[in-house]
């Protein structure tokens, strides 16, 4: 087993990984340490990611926030019933290619100060 440093996960916990092999062989310590750590663990298959073991309590806040997202995908839904698909289809088109414009000029600029 190793240990990285994913900064993406909050409170910047460690997260282990482990081969499909060691996740098999230590089955037992792989779930006492999800249950009692509350540190997913990555199993990797071939060096990538295969699968995720996580506690129950992590389950629970990601079936919540998937509840969450949905209810907000449905307000939003009901707030636009009476819009016309093809004018919010066009306007949301328009403001993605604004950020992507954005994002675009704003990456050639630092190319441009990274080469001098």
């Amino acid at each position: 087993m190793y240990y990285y440093r994913q900064s993406k996960l909050k409170e910047s916990m460690l997260t282990k990984r482990m081969s499909t092999q060691e996740a098999r062989a230590n089955f037992s310590e792989l779930l006492g340490s999800v249950y009692y750590t509350n540190n997913p663990v990555i199993v990797e298959r071939k060096g990538k990611p295969f699968a995720v073991v996580i506690s129950p309590e992590q389950f629970e806040g990601l079936k919540r926030e998937q509840e969450m997202a949905w209810v907000a995908i449905e307000q939003i839904q009901q707030r636009n019933q009476d819009k016309n698909s093809s004018k919010v289809l066009a306007d949301l088109t328009e403001v993605v290619e604004q950020v992507r414009q954005e994002r675009y000029d704003k990456s050639q600029k630092k190319a441009v100060k990274s080469s001098r």
